[in-house]
């Protein structure tokens, strides 16, 4: 009996003890566990961090070197010879100034995640991959409009990441803060950019138009001023009415005369795609979204005519006031860059006065217009000629100051 008690305790002692053994086994597979995820989750984020110092240093170091291109207000600078022309009146301007480092700006809505980084005194929004980044505060995109953007990337930006997309849309409902198909709005027009394009030493850019939740354009171009090795420029957007203009550092890369659709147009979102490396990273910064006047400089070329009473002169007199000459520099722009161009200048007066003296008045005024594109565009007297109508045909009766107003004009009629 003795012996079969012993024989007992030693059984029930041995599984205890390899019950022990197996929890001890089990804990220490968990800890092993445990460690190696610490050590990927720690290597990730080295590596990520050491690719935002690479840019981080970089661009420090560009710009101690004096080789950055920035102009003093932190935006890349546009090409002067760029037939881009910023709003005037601004309805919504982001330069994060009011959001802390590390944070996600208060003012933005995203279903994936992003932080604020500063460049050089510059803060830029880092975007993470697979998400929408929305503003709130745009609610109104005009008919006539400028957006404007800067973009930078990490060096070396792989071809397989993905581009910056941006979407101008029609919001309906709050799940509309994220774009997750093309075919669950009615209409939309999608552009990108990418620094990358395969083996070449360009970029790339895609345009992408959507109507009745159909896609109906879609295309593709080389830009080469958005490159591996040129990694910050400024993207801007010219809407005018239907037509879509897009430019990378004011070098025109789209120009779509029928993009824009009917829709109201309220919405701007940025969206992201998957970083082929945990180092690629795309930031964005200084934005600016202003309401725009007409698009006189191609209005003359597209329909062939254009009349405006923005010329103003001294009274009585062909001296043209110096606020008129913004407007005559799109016009002259608009001759030096299209040398077949042949135009009419036709001057126009009220009624205030004697009849003949405003028809010389008339024809001072058209001339000292046509001085004007001869001396700074160098435009040659052969490609204008010259009229003066006085007060011989009127758009109204004249019975009023704003009528008379209209009726002070300079009309320009291409006449190749």
């Amino acid at each position: 009996m003795k012996t079969i008690l012993t024989t007992v305790s030693i059984l029930i002692f041995s599984f205890s003890n390899a019950q022990f053994i197996e929890k001890l086994g089990k804990k220490a597979q968990k800890s092993a566990e445990r460690a190696i995820e610490r050590k990927v989750e720690q290597k990730a984020n080295k590596t990520t961090n050491d690719g935002m110092d690479v840019i981080l240093n970089n661009k420090k170091a560009n710009a101690k070197n004096g080789s950055s291109s920035q102009n003093s207000s932190g935006s890349k600078s546009a090409d002067k010879n760029s037939d881009f022309v910023p709003g005037s009146k601004v309805i919504f301007e982001e330069k994060f100034s009011q959001d802390a480092e590390s944070d996600f700006p208060v003012n933005w809505y995203t279903n994936s995640s992003g932080e604020i980084q500063n460049i050089n005194g510059q803060k830029w929004l880092q975007l993470s991959d697979k998400g929408s980044f929305t503003p709130n505060k745009i609610t109104k995109l005009p008919e006539n409009f400028t957006f404007e953007f800067d973009v930078t990337t990490t060096n070396n930006f792989n071809f397989y990441s993905t581009p910056l997309n941006v979407v101008f849309t029609e919001k309906v409902t709050k799940i509309d803060n994220i774009w997750n198909t093309t075919l669950r709005r009615k209409e939309a027009v999608i552009y990108n950019v990418h620094p990358s394009n395969s083996l070449s030493a360009q970029g790339r850019s895609e345009v992408f138009v959507i109507y009745e939740k159909k896609e109906i354009l879609k295309n593709k171009v080389d830009i080469s001023d958005f490159n591996r090795n040129n990694n910050t420029v400024r993207v801007q957007v010219w809407r005018q009415k239907n037509r879509f203009r897009m430019y990378i550092d004011g070098k025109k890369a789209w120009d779509l005369p029928s993009a824009f659709g009917d829709a109201n147009y309220n919405q701007i979102i940025f969206f992201i795609g998957t970083y082929k490396n945990s180092t690629d990273k795309l930031l964005i910064s200084n934005l600016r979204l202003a309401e725009a006047g007409e698009d006189k400089r191609h209005q003359l070329l597209e329909t062939g005519n254009f009349t405006t009473n923005e010329i103003l002169f001294d009274v009585n007199k062909a001296t043209i006031k110096p606020v008129s000459f913004k407007i005559l520099d799109e016009l002259g722009k608009v001759l030096a860059e299209n040398p077949s161009v042949n135009v009419s200048i036709t001057g126009h007066t009220d009624n205030d006065g004697n009849e003949d003296a405003n028809q010389k008045l008339s024809e001072n005024r058209a001339k000292a217009v046509a001085q004007y594109f001869q001396t700074k565009y160098k435009i040659s007297s052969s490609r204008l000629e010259i009229f003066g109508k006085g007060e011989s045909e009127p758009l109204n009766d004249n019975a009023s100051a704003e009528d008379k107003k209209q009726n002070r004009r300079v009309e320009f009629v291409v006449v190749n």
